[in-house]
């Protein structure tokens, strides 16, 4: 259950009767929107509190933004200026004891926190994962590190037994030089993840295709090594350089292999089928280890490995292209439920994947939109990428959307743009899978009900006395009420949407997209 939090307005607002308004500025308004705001936070249990800023010295924040473990509490410029101020503040959790949060402060052990959580924790992380999560990684990082240092001497002694000398400086050892190989590797992958993983979930056939390219370009680079004078630093700057490519290769067909096998089981036999996918690559690598031995017998030359290498791969990427393409997986990805719930709004249902595939409307895998004129939704984006300029009109328009969706786990921005109306949707904290895929069809019938209103809703224009800050009544009243009345006709048609898209056999347990996991509280008139 959500808690609201009535939080104090600032001196910043000057009361008016009954009714707190804002500042009027000394321009003439008698066309504008005078909007009563009092602040409201949805909170739960499960989350830690989140405060707007009541010092009476700041502006008082219009959302606050969770952003990589920490907050940022977002206000409007100051007056006469424009554009989004933005504070980062560390997330106190409230006392278990007194359940009030300590005031939260922006250290630097707090953004070092936050950049490590990017890292190595899942989005959203404690509340996207199981319970047992943490215990069991804790455990499983010391377990990994015992068994690499076993690996270690295991290499050696099996270079050694080969006549490999040991002798000599740490680093002249081929042992030493192996394992810096793989050091540089996994260095690379730590920063590759950290900035791509949400990808994995959006565009695991892409990736997957990505991912063997780069592997196959370190193979490449590691044959080099017969190209140039044997040294440790040729040595390391070819075999380690390649072996970046390849681990990185190696994570991403981990990881999105992890998804596929879960989506090839249907019958909840997820662990059977991932052994016996093993089993079926352990005799495809005895096949090429034998195949390997046999062309090596013929020449151990650079050229002629590098003309294996060449014939080789081209089939090696067709392959990997046409296995993506066969696995066909009933999955919502962005630009497939952007298109279906479109579908959805204009005829009442809503297509099958090899009805939507027959169509042409989606570009690559699924994955991609066919033209950037398709793309007119963004999920859970950063809200001062939405909000730049920070004008009256732009503050005006935040306000009536956060008015009409006080009582919800999402908000819906529509703005204006050449190829029509484009939606940003902000998720609260607290939002789930079904919240997500309601606010999409939602956006749906906002804009089409905006295209509809089209002349009207372009009537923000400047008028006569050339302010920039002027907002159009019109336009303002034209958003408020299509974004009531589509709020009525989600309530209304959601079950039905979603009734439609498992009829199809769509998957709408998981919504497909780069979650980054940006979340937002708002502030709202009442």
């Amino acid at each position: 259950m959500t808690r609201r939090l009535c939080v104090q307005l600032l001196p910043r607002l000057r009361t008016c009767g009954p009714t707190v308004e804002f500042c009027a500025r000394e321009s003439d308004r008698s066309k504008t929107i005078a909007f009563a705001r009092f602040a409201r936070l949805q909170s739960t249990d499960a989350t830690a509190q989140t405060s707007f800023e009541t010092d009476s010295s700041k502006t008082r924040p219009f959302a606050v933004e969770r952003v990589g473990g920490r907050e940022c509490h977002l206000s409007w410029a100051e007056e006469g200026r424009r554009g989004v101020q933005k504070e980062w503040r560390d997330i106190v959790p409230a006392s278990s004891e007194t359940g009030v949060s300590t005031p939260s402060t922006n250290s630097w052990s707090g953004r070092i926190a936050s950049w490590l959580g990017q890292m190595f924790l899942p989005t959203n992380y404690p509340h996207s994962v199981h319970r047992s999560y943490l215990p069991f990684h804790v455990l499983q990082f010391f377990e990994t590190t015992l068994a690499t240092i076993t690996s270690v001497l295991c290499n050696q002694a099996l270079l050694a037994s080969v006549g490999v000398s040991a002798e000599g400086s740490i680093f002249g050892a081929v042992a030493v030089q192996w394992i810096i190989k793989d050091g540089a590797g996994e260095v690379a992958k730590l920063f590759f993840i950290r900035h791509f993983s949400p990808y994995f979930d959006s565009h695991p056939k892409a990736f997957t295709l990505f991912g063997e390219v780069i592997g196959c370009l370190g193979s490449g680079l590691q044959i080099a090594t017969l190209l140039i004078a044997p040294s440790p630093g040729n040595f390391l700057l070819c075999a380690a350089g390649g072996n970046i490519f390849k681990l990185v290769g190696n994570a991403i067909w981990f990881t999105t292999h992890i998804k596929f096998m879960r989506y090839f089981s249907e019958q909840g036999n997820t662990g059977d089928v991932a052994a016996k996918d093993e089993s079926q690559a352990s005799i495809a690598q005895l096949f090429g280890y034998a195949s390997g031995i046999s062309l090596l017998t013929v020449s151990h030359t650079a050229g002629y490995l590098y003309s294996i290498f060449f014939f080789a791969v081209p089939l090696h990427l067709t392959m990997t292209a046409y296995m993506m393409r066969v696995a066909t997986f009933e999955l919502l990805t962005l630009p497939r439920i952007s298109c279906l719930a479109q579908e959805y709004v204009t005829r009442g249902d809503v297509s099958s994947l090899e009805e939507l595939d027959k169509s042409r409307r989606i570009g690559l895998f699924g994955e991609f939109y066919r033209t950037n004129g398709d793309r007119w939704l963004t999920l859970a984006p950063r809200v001062n990428e939405v909000l730049q300029s920070g004008t009256e009109l732009e503050q005006s328009r935040w306000q009536v959307c956060a008015e009409v969706f006080k009582d919800d786990r999402y908000l819906l921005l529509p703005l204006q743009a050449a190829r029509g109306p484009m939606i940003s949707v902000f998720f609260h904290p607290d939002a789930t899978n079904d919240d997500m895929l309601r606010s999409i069809v939602h956006a749906a019938f906002v804009r089409d009900a905006l295209l509809r209103r089209q002349p009207t809703l372009k009537g923000d224009i400047v008028p006569d006395d050339s302010s920039p800050d002027h907002m159009d009544t019109l336009g303002l009243t034209t958003l408020h009420s299509t974004l009531v009345e589509s709020r009525q006709w989600t309530d209304s048609n959601f079950s039905s949407f979603k009734a439609s898209l498992e009829a199809q056999e769509w998957r709408t347990d998981e919504l497909c997209f780069a979650d980054h996991g940006h979340r937002v509280t708002w502030a709202h008139a009442n």
